[in-house]
């Protein structure tokens, strides 16, 4: 009688050399493939009024369905990056060393000044608005009225590139949202206002179906928001 072959050995998960995945490692991970999503929708945005070639006028009824589109990616945006915020462990901050004292200007010939350009900020993508619900426009004015004829789309140029700041670093963000969500509980201010879930099933099923689970997740994560400022 032959000997059996023995079939391959599976480990059960206590068995395994490597550490289990935790469901805050599983919700992190979530959370970076909803913002790689929302990405590739910032990006079909910007493609259906072709803004990365840069155009100097836009259709109007285009550019109100484009800004519909960036306004529910904002939000998502935003309840992404609170999630994340919500789920963090801040280290005691140091104290800020003593700024250096400025190196001393260069002489500059007789008669020559330099100029001073007043400095241009980017948009940013306001994380949490202040007296607002929290998926509030931030700051991003729909493009409305009643004048007819093409616009302008500089203002959605600018929302887009918010967005791929804030997605391309969500942890800086997420990070510095957190320190601000812990200043304002220690202060005693009320938690943030989250509505309802945001239609999304138009840019993309997954995109929808993280809408629809985010508020409730984020109200799970504010639960002990007056009981751990």
């Amino acid at each position: 009688m032959s000997e059996a072959i023995p079939t391959k050995w599976i480990p059960y998960p206590s068995d395994s050399p490597f550490p289990h995945t935790s469901r805050m490692d599983a919700q992190t991970d979530i959370l970076k493939r909803g913002l790689e999503h929302a990405a590739l929708a910032v990006m079909e945005a910007s493609a259906l009024a072709n803004l990365h070639l840069g155009p100097k006028r836009i259709g109007r009824g285009l550019a109100q369905r484009v800004s519909g589109r960036l306004r529910i990616l904002e939000t998502i945006v935003r309840r992404l990056i609170l999630l994340m915020a919500l789920g963090l462990q801040l280290a005691p901050t140091q104290p800020r060393p003593a700024p250096a004292n400025p190196a001393p200007e260069p002489d500059l010939p007789e008669g020559v000044e330099l100029a001073i350009f007043p400095r241009l900020s980017p948009r940013r993508l306001t994380l949490l608005p202040a007296r607002q619900a929290f998926e509030g426009p931030g700051g991003f004015p729909d493009i409305s009225g009643t004048s007819y004829g093409p616009v302008s789309p500089h203002k959605l140029m600018a929302r887009i590139a918010a967005l791929r700041r804030v997605i391309a670093a969500p942890e800086a963000h997420a990070t510095r949202l957190a320190r601000t969500l812990k200043r304002l509980q220690k202060n005693g201010e009320p938690k943030p206002v989250v509505g309802a879930a945001t239609p999304a099933f138009r840019l993309s099923p997954e995109l929808g179906a993280l809408a629809t689970l985010l508020p409730a997740q984020i109200s799970m994560g504010l639960e002990t928001w007056e009981s751990s400022g």
